[in-house]
């Protein structure tokens, strides 16, 4: 095969482990990887198998950012394109007509994206397809909140609808009584800002839903990824299982565990993206709780722990890659040895070095007991043979640094963020 010839694919958001993992995959392979990034402290933006480094706005501004996007598209027409971030998933899919002109694409319209991105639709088509979801409610103003909190089991979660342009990114916030939940309703609609050009598209987005909290959720979040066809036939997914987020009770994955794909509820979800017109990659989120799978989350794109399933035999971003080329005999042929794929034991993901900065952390303040500190210890050292790191890889060692000195920047401009995250664990 001469991969020298063929197409180059324009990869964004050079600080997501996403990205990382997909610069890696496809660099080894010889595919062409243009890096557009603002940011100098970004891992992907400086491993060696990215190609090409062009300067772009940053993401955090859509609008500058998408007309790059269609001049550089213009100028140097033939890149693949994909998301890495719920923003890019929605923008990508939004302006999918001028960018297609430009870019090879694997993208759904945008009502199809939003529909999973946006958790009342998304509950809404699940239950039309046999998946659980957690007990939810989406008030649509402050007259709903009455029957919430009537109807609602104490303490309780309130979340963003959807992360797309969301500008604070928080995951929620934990509301301990009902006389609570108006006070708290009022501030998160003060604090938390969207994007204008979401709020177009919805002008209902900005409203906060309210979830029931599950105490399983720190612990027992199990996550489906994989791959799905534009004709829903082609699906291959990996099981894995959340073992330690950061912050402990709502935050990110820092540590998974491989776990056996559950067939009845794979198919759920293949029924999902069937339903509603999905291709692409993705990683849906449950919780296990009260003997059920409860969906919480469906990701449409790259996602940070993707490096994980690349090692358990699935090359996600080969996938795609060759789905926007319209390579179907090399897509058939790729997934074909990923179902047939035999792990020789238990793998891991995590992230080595906040791994070993929160046990510090939370074993000096208390938070984790020492018998704890040594069960993680103890965890990382049995499954070290199959453990999959987020950023350090042996043949590509400078992303690493860069992660590190990313980290130490953050902790030093802003303590509160390290207090939070690391010692107060919220």
């Amino acid at each position: 095969m001469n991969t020298q010839a063929r197409p180059p694919i324009l990869l964004t958001m050079a600080d997501y482990y996403g990205t990382l993992a997909a610069v890696r995959c496809l660099g080894r392979l010889g595919i062409p990887i243009t890096m557009a990034e603002s940011k100098l402290l970004a891992p992907a933006r400086w491993s060696r198998y990215v190609t090409r480094r062009v300067e772009c706005p940053d993401v955090g501004d859509s609008e500058a950012f998408l007309e790059w996007l269609l001049r550089f598209g213009e100028a140097e027409p033939g890149h693949v394109l994909y998301p890495t971030s719920d923003d890019m998933a929605w923008l990508f899919a939004l302006r999918r007509e001028e960018l297609s002109k430009h870019f090879r694409m694997y993208q759904p319209d945008v009502d199809v994206i939003y529909g999973l991105l946006n958790k009342k639709t998304l509950h809404d088509q699940c239950k039309e397809v046999g998946l659980d979801v957690p007990d939810t409610w989406f008030p649509e103003g402050e007259a709903d909140l009455e029957k919430v909190a009537a109807e609602a089991r104490f303490p309780v979660l309130l979340k963003p609808r959807t992360q797309i342009l969301f500008e604070s990114h928080v995951k929620g916030a934990q509301v301990e009584r009902a006389s609570e939940l108006l006070p708290r309703y009022r501030e998160f609609l003060e604090r938390n800002k969207y994007g204008r050009k979401l709020l177009e598209y919805d002008a209902r987005a900005n409203r906060p839903m309210v979830q029931a909290f599950y105490t399983e959720a720190a612990q027992n979040i199990f996550s489906l990824s994989g791959f799905v066809d534009r004709t829903g036939e082609l699906f291959v997914a990996r099981g894995a299982v959340k073992v330690l987020q950061r912050p402990r009770k709502l935050g990110i994955g820092l540590c998974f565990e491989d776990v056996p794909v559950d067939a009845g509820l794979a198919e759920k979800v293949r029924a999902l993206c069937k339903k509603l017109g999905y291709h692409g990659t993705f990683e849906v989120e449950f919780i296990r709780a009260g003997g059920k799978q409860l969906l919480i989350d469906f990701n449409p794109r790259f996602y940070s722990q993707m490096g994980f399933d690349i090692a358990r035999g699935s090359p996600l971003p080969l996938f795609v890659y060759e789905a926007a080329c319209g390579h179907e005999e090399r897509l058939g042929e790729e997934a074909k040895e990923t179902l047939g794929w035999k792990g020789g034991g238990q793998y891991i993901y995590c992230h080595r070095g906040i791994f070993e900065l929160l046990l510090r952390a939370q074993g000096l303040s208390g938070r984790l007991s020492s018998d704890e500190v040594k069960h993680w210890r103890e965890w990382y050292a049995r499954n070290r043979e199959h453990a999959v790191d987020a950023v350090i890889d042996t043949g590509d060692w400078v992303p690493w640094m860069v992660d590190t000195a990313m980290h130490l920047r953050t902790y030093v401009r802003y303590p509160k963020f390290f207090i939070r995250s690391m010692v107060l664990d919220r």
